[in-house]
């Protein structure tokens, strides 16, 4: 506390009204806007969301009771003993001849009367399995398939003989498709398949189309507002029915395969997705799902209701406050901006800027902050700039030794020239080699070559070491053609080749051989360097790629040694390549190099 006194005495009179004043009046009126806030917005969300569920449960309870009369309705016409009795006739030919077959044989007359006194149910067929004429109607004059071979061929029949309950619910709009040839209106159709009494065998499949006016105008009852929507779900197939507005989004959500195929009984009744709250009700597990849908936004223009006083009272108060902050802000700023104008010109260039510090309150912490950060920078430009003159001038003197490389073919050529008139065309020939392979590794400064340049640089490179082998050393060159175009980094097959003749040939009498290879495999491009030289242990091998030895570090062309290959390749292809060396003491070594193929990188 008496540090706080302190501090607070140090302050001017006008910042000890501004602290006093957002100390006491500011926090009390945000704690009691917070509270109205939270408690009245508490209340209109659990309120909604309870409406909403309610609304839910009970179209859920309406939807199931009508699906549950259709399935009723479908279970009285696949267990009537006569229609049995018709579905297991094995001379349907006989039967077929009588035009009132169903009337007669069956119990349609009363099925019809149970359609009439239903009234949403506005087609019905039943479809047999053993060659019975099929029973088809369609009161609103919908047509259907005529033949159950038709109707094997649909995707729904599959379906529904597929699924584990043998019957299906599906919404199906206005025109043709699935079982029908003409549709008249949209309906919801219940597909079931029909057994026999002890369930073994298929007998039949009947097909109910029902209005899908009934649906919605179930389902209309219970909006509240026009941006609300109501979709109805079926696990199987869907949506059945919606009302509302149209939600692509959501309803893309709520059809896909994770949230249809959840447990009921685990199924959250209350989400968020995107800016809509979805309240969903299920009464069973092979019942439809009833999903409710409110915009976010209508719950946060209660929210602007709920808070709408307390925000006016505060506003108020701010409001009231501002003269005095004005003034006092003006007051402080002044020196803030004597800071600011200096920083500015430090960062012009003028490095002699400083700050007069008047105050020791937190705007003359910032002055001396500055004052010091000033006094460091110049001290660390005084000492890099010294540092910097230093390396410019070892970089010259390193650039004053240097061979100039024009200088060196010059000289190579008139060496060449010079071998040619004298008739020695051995040499001249191995001058030409060497002059060419020096051009080829320095490629003016170019991180990356063609296959063919790096081809070219290896058989000028082994035509070189020709002549210390002479006869001893032979060596192929075969690169297909189609990758001779392929841009790869610089020096990435040299260096190996490099190694198999210092390393792999030099205490070597017999013969040896060096086979350089490269393919276009599955948009690879692999590379096999292979000879008969010494060979290597497994622990030559690691360490080669743990640390450079003295042996590795003088054969060199330009500045790439054997390990950096496999550093500059993670660098350009990351993981998209592999290095592989295979080696036996006596018998040889292969290195396998597979980079990506990249059609960006090709010679034009």
């Amino acid at each position: 506390m008496k540090k706080i006194r302190q501090w607070m005495n140090g302050l001017s009179v006008k910042a000890k009204l501004i602290c006093y004043g957002y100390l006491f009046i500011t926090p009390v009126l945000v704690v009691i806007c917070l509270i109205l806030l939270a408690n009245n917005y508490s209340r209109g969300i659990e309120g909604r969301l309870e409406n909403d569920q309610a609304n839910a449960d009970t179209l859920a309870d309406s939807i199931n009771l009508l699906q549950t009369d259709i399935k009723d309705f479908s279970t009285y016409i696949c267990i009537n003993q006569e229609i049995q009795s018709l579905l297991k006739v094995e001379d349907p030919d006989e039967y077929n001849k009588n035009a009132r077959l169903w009337q007669e044989e069956a119990p349609m007359m009363v099925i019809q009367d149970m359609i009439a006194l239903k009234g949403h149910i506005k087609t019905i067929a039943v479809y047999t399995e053993n060659g019975i004429r099929p029973y088809l109607r369609g009161m609103d004059g919908s047509v259907y398939l005529s033949s159950i071979d038709d109707v094997r061929e649909t995707e729904i029949y599959r379906k529904t003989i597929e699924s584990k309950s043998g019957m299906i619910w599906k919404s199906v709009p206005k025109g043709s498709g699935d079982t029908y040839l003409t549709n008249r209106e949209d309906k919801v159709v219940l597909y079931r398949e029909i057994f026999d009494l002890s369930r073994k065998k298929t007998m039949g499949y009947i097909v109910i189309g029902v209005s899908q006016t009934k649906f919605q105008g179930l389902c209309e009852n219970m909006l509240g507002d026009k941006d609300e929507s109501i979709l109805v779900l079926n696990p199987d197939s869907g949506v059945l029915s919606r009302a509302g507005a149209k939600l692509p989004e959501v309803e893309e959500y709520l059809t896909g395969e994770d949230f249809l195929r959840q447990d009921y009984r685990k199924r959250e009744t209350h989400i968020r997705y995107e800016n809509y709250d979805i309240v969903c009700s299920q009464p069973e597990q092979n019942a439809s799902i009833v999903c409710k849908i409110s915009p976010c936004y209508e719950l946060q223009m209660q929210f602007l209701d709920i808070a709408y006083m307390p925000l006016a009272l505060l506003l108020g108060m701010l409001a009231g406050l501002l003269p005095l902050l004005l003034i006092i802000s003006n007051v402080v700023t002044m020196p803030l901006r004597k800071v600011s104008d200096a920083i500015r010109k430090f960062s012009d260039g003028d490095f002699e800027q400083q700050v007069e510090v008047i105050t020791d309150d937190e705007v003359g912490e910032v002055a001396k902050c500055f004052n010091k950060m000033v006094e460091d920078i110049r001290a660390l430009i005084d000492e890099n700039y010294v540092k910097t003159l230093a390396e410019k001038e070892s970089e010259l003197a390193a650039l004053q030794a240097q061979i100039n490389p024009h200088f060196l073919y010059n000289t190579l050529d008139t060496l060449y020239w010079q071998a040619t008139e004298e008739g020695n065309e051995e040499i001249a020939e191995n001058i030409l080699a060497l002059s060419q392979l020096f051009r080829l590794a320095l490629s003016n400064g170019e991180q990356e070559v063609s296959v063919g340049q790096e081809a070219e640089l290896i058989s000028r490179y082994l035509q070189i070491q020709k002549m210390r082998f002479t006869k001893r050393l032979a060596y192929e060159v075969d690169i297909d053609e189609e990758i001779r175009k392929i841009r790869i980094p610089k020096l990435i097959l040299q260096p190996f080749v490099e190694n198999a003749v210092v390393h792999g040939f030099e205490n070597v009498s017999t013969p040896c051989r060096l086979k350089v290879t490269g393919r276009m495999e599955q948009e690879m491009l692999v590379f096999h360097v292979w000879d008969t030289g010494i060979g290597m242990r497994q622990d030559q091998i690691e360490a080669i790629w743990e640390e450079e030895s003295r042996d590795y570090a003088k054969q060199r062309i330009g500045r790439y040694a054997i390990k950096n290959i496999r550093e500059r390749l993670q660098l350009r292809y990351h993981d998209r390549f592999s290095l592989e060396i295979r080696s036996s003491i006596g018998k040889g070594t292969v290195v396998i190099l597979k980079i990506p193929y990249e059609e960006d990188m090709v010679c034009r």
